[in-house]
């Protein structure tokens, strides 16, 4: 007897919870959102800078204002050279240069606050003229986690596109032009 009362018990929880019931009045229609993107993706900053001895090197800070995540991923860029039809050419990080007398390469490390970005090579880089040390345009560009592997990002016209960049507000059609490599 004890197990008909439960076998109904079962039935009647199992019945009256699959009964969605009568709806209900629709309501007001609410007011249209703006429209818009559907959040930050990336997160370029530009600076302008010059390599000098006894380090070649400088510390490229992060605004105050910012928060890099651990997972994160930052890229850093060079604009190279400005064509003469103002088309901007920049190259990925690290970017390495041969001469005779020995090889020159510009890199860079960084942290959540920061990106350190630095010349190394085995050429006297105390004999490196302004070309190579002057008036560098670099731009930062931190990329949240989800974004990653999803496009080539040595290839800045590529990241650039995706993120919707804009050309650099420093650079001119007088910008110094660059070894070709």
């Amino acid at each position: 007897m004890k197990r008909l009362y439960i076998l109904f018990a079962i039935i009647g929880l199992i019945s009256f919870s699959c009964n969605q019931g009568i709806p209900g009045p629709t309501g007001r229609p609410g007011q249209d959102g703006l429209d818009g993107l559907n959040g930050e993706e990336g997160y370029v900053f530009e600076y302008e800078f010059s390599f000098t001895a006894p380090d070649y090197s400088i510390l490229l800070n992060l605004p105050d204002d910012f928060v890099m995540l651990d997972s994160d991923v930052m890229l850093v860029y060079f604009l190279w050279d400005v064509t003469d039809d103002g088309t901007e050419v920049w190259r990925s990080l690290p970017q390495t240069l041969f001469f005779t007398d020995g090889m020159l390469q510009y890199n860079y490390d960084f942290t959540k606050f920061d990106a350190n970005v630095f010349l190394d090579g085995t050429v006297n880089l105390n004999g490196l003229g302004a070309d190579l040390t002057d008036n560098w345009i670099a731009r930062v560009v931190v990329v949240p986690a989800q974004f990653s592997g999803r496009i080539d990002y040595s290839n800045y016209e590529e990241v650039k596109a995706y993120f919707n960049l804009s050309p650099s507000i420093l650079a001119t059609k007088n910008y110094p032009t660059r070894p070709k490599k």
